[in-house]
């Protein structure tokens, strides 16, 4: 089987290599570095998994879209911030009611609003059979996290939780692309409209 690259797939394998190059290069030069499952920058930290997650999900939702338009765009970016924003507030407030951490309800206030957009622009669309089965992966993940006593592993902690790390992996993934191919896949009903639109040369 011939593996065809379009223009779109070109732009995105680039991008990956010149945002390859650009973490090497901050890494080389010490701006970043990387520390068990962290990388550290000046400003934050954010855990290895994260990050990759973020990347896969993004270009995911390029591929599917087939086009570089504002709209793909568009999408590729709210997969990310919808799918990592969700994770972080049902996260955080699961890791609240099990070490008493602060609500901070104001601190995610702005970030639901973006949680709220993710879901108004899927909501009318059906999701493909692997959507579905990946969003089941995120809920019973998390579910049997959290019955396992939700351990979870911190940054310049010396303890660390195996079932909790991959736990973590597990659910923070199946979420992240069952968004990306929910979002990114266009449904059937929207092709047909467009079709018609083409045919009737609106």
């Amino acid at each position: 089987m011939k593996l065809i690259l379009g223009k779109v797939q070109i732009r995105v394998v680039l991008g990956i290599f010149a945002t390859s190059a650009a973490f090497l290069g901050m890494l080389i030069a010490n701006i970043v570095r990387i520390e068990s499952l962290w990388i550290i920058f000046p400003f934050m930290a954010m855990r290895i998994s994260t990050m990759i997650t973020a990347l896969l999900s993004f270009v995911l939702v390029l591929f599917l879209q087939q086009k570089t338009t504002y709209k793909a765009l568009y999408y590729a970016l709210l997969a990310v911030i919808f799918s990592m924003g969700l994770y972080e507030i049902v996260w955080y407030y699961i890791a609240a009611a099990f070490r008493g951490y602060d609500l901070r309800i104001f601190q995610f206030a702005a970030l639901l609003g973006w949680v709220m957009l993710g879901a108004r622009e899927v909501v009318t669309k059906r999701p493909s059979r692997l959507s579905v089965l990946l969003y089941g992966v995120f809920v019973i993940s998390m579910l049997l996290w959290v019955g396992t006593g939700f351990e979870f592993n911190d940054l310049g902690n010396s303890s660390f939780s195996i079932s909790g790390e991959i736990l973590n992996v597990i659910s923070k993934g199946a979420l992240a692309i069952a968004y990306a191919l929910h979002i990114g896949i266009e449904s059937e009903h929207i092709k047909q409209k467009q079709n018609v639109v083409v045919d009737r040369g609106i």
